[in-house]
């Protein structure tokens, strides 16, 4: 199809889901191809857009839960119709073995005609009286691939980038295992392809039930069209309505690529690398990525293991997942394996930490001679951060004042700009500072009281300009 068609077929879809049009804005940018883009097709900005600035509003085609283990391991179920978390899941009245919250859910507009086709299926049943199945639970994304065949937008299906691979798709064949009759083979090709499709386009979606953020899987047509970059220059949020949100993050100017992240942002380059290689199939080649020291935040670098030596070790090239690794400054040269095994020792090691000691934790870096920086120590530093400034002493609060102002650092830094995890820190490091204010609120005279109520004024207009209909976040439980 050419690009042209592509783009009017995508604005098209903007237009219908948004109520005939009434979005403005979506003559900012186009679909494009060539040497505009990272990689084959992607979004191209035909004018200026300044940090901020909304540049589309997505509505899903797709929304599902994330899969669990087949053996009923994993995160709790959530109602597929409303997406709260159950704690005593109970099967769909109708017969899909679906859980569900309750008969409203059962009896909603947007399960109805599932649940019957489910149902027509004959989904199998076991002799532990146990109402719904982990087996259909997790073919949800399977049975919602057919609403798009069935709907006005069937042609995303041949627009949208698949996942190159032979191997058998989860979903499906875990439909197929739990019903007792064949599977239409029209109906297992239509949900074969959206599958693929969601693997190489599906965002994580947060929304928020009952004071918890919940991780869902959505497919966003539009945002499918945005290409990775390890800097990217937009962000997006979801609101209640599962809408995405897609702003930039840094100034865009015309004619300049917009791309978003497929990974970890604030993962180092070889993690990356890794999780791209595995879920997404390609190897990023930004600035970010053939930087070794990474804008001089040295993520990925490990101290030297040579006595007396202050030096950092990092990858000769970074973009050779078996490169040789050499100190700045001893020269000392370390292979891929060691640096492996190293990596190994320090993820091992960070997470028998369980305890927020601030004490304790700077001590044992120092011990291990763990530079602070290191993969999996930022993983547990952000863990100490989201934290709950009532659960913790005077010591902690501190300690996580610093953290988050460390991280509020690493951020700019690595050019992330105001992205999402800026916003989240911003918060944090507000509850910080009004949790402080409180516990001395006798102490303090007014101009200081005052000092940190300006603070604590510019992080709140900081984090809702980034979250957007996420600033309600302030009172949730970040997990």
């Amino acid at each position: 199809m050419e690009m042209i068609a592509i783009d009017d077929c995508v604005k098209n879809y903007l237009s219908h889901t948004h109520g005939g049009g009434g979005i403005k804005g979506y003559d900012g940018w186009t679909i494009s191809t060539g040497s505009a883009t990272v990689a084959g097709r992607g979004i191209v900005a035909t004018r200026d857009y300044s940090v901020g600035e909304v540049i589309f509003v997505d509505v899903p085609l797709i929304v599902s839960p994330r899969a669990m283990g087949t053996d009923g391991t994993g995160s709790q179920p959530v109602c597929p119709v409303c997406y709260t978390v159950m704690t005593t899941p109970t099967g769909c009245p109708g017969g899909c073995r679906w859980p569900v919250c309750g008969r409203q859910c059962a009896d909603s507009p947007e399960h109805r005609d599932e649940c019957r086709y489910v149902r027509q299926l004959r989904p199998k049943t076991k002799n532990d009286d146990q109402t719904w199945s982990v087996g259909m639970y997790n073919a949800i994304t399977a049975v919602r691939g057919l609403s798009i065949r069935n709907g006005k937008f069937k042609y995303f299906l041949d627009m949208l980038q698949k996942k190159s691979t032979d191997k058998l798709m989860f979903e499906v064949e875990e439909l197929k295992r739990n019903i007792s009759v064949e599977l239409d083979k029209e109906d297992e090709q239509i949900m074969v392809t959206t599958c693929k499709i969601m693997d190489a386009n599906c965002f994580e979606t947060i929304v928020n039930r009952s004071d918890k953020l919940i991780s869902l899987k959505g497919l966003y047509p539009v945002a499918a069209f945005m290409n990775h970059c390890c800097v990217p220059n937009t962000m997006h949020n979801f609101n209640e309505k599962l809408q995405m949100i897609a702003k930039a993050s840094l100034p865009i100017y015309k004619g300049q690529e917009m791309t978003t992240s497929y990974t970890y942002s604030i993962w180092p380059t070889s993690l990356r690398q890794n999780h791209l290689l595995a879920s997404k199939q390609f190897i990023c080649t930004c600035s970010r990525c053939c930087d070794a020291e990474e804008f001089g935040t040295e993520l990925a670098a490990l101290n030297c293991i040579v006595k007396n030596c202050n030096g950092r070790i990092l990858p000769i090239n970074p973009l050779d997942n078996k490169s040789i690794w050499q100190c700045k400054m001893c020269t000392k040269l370390v292979s891929s394996t060691e640096m492996i095994n190293f990596y190994g020792e320090v993820k091992t090691l960070m997470k028998n930490i369980s305890v927020f000691c601030p004490k304790s934790f700077e001590a044992i870096l120092k011990s291990f001679n763990i530079h602070k920086d290191s993969p999996f120590v930022i993983d547990l530093r952000l863990k100490f951060i989201w934290s709950k400034n009532n659960s913790l002493n005077l010591e902690q609060l501190l300690y996580k004042e610093k953290l988050c102002m460390e991280m509020l650092n690493l951020v700019q830094k690595l050019r992330l700009g105001q992205c999402r995890l800026f916003g989240l820190l911003s918060l944090e490091l507000l509850k910080v500072i009004r949790e402080k204010a409180y516990r001395f609120r006798r102490n303090w005279n007014t101009h200081t009281l005052n000092v940190f109520e300006g603070q604590i004024s510019k992080l709140k207009e900081v984090y809702t300009s980034v979250l957007d209909e996420d600033a309600d976040l302030e009172n949730i439980n970040i997990q």
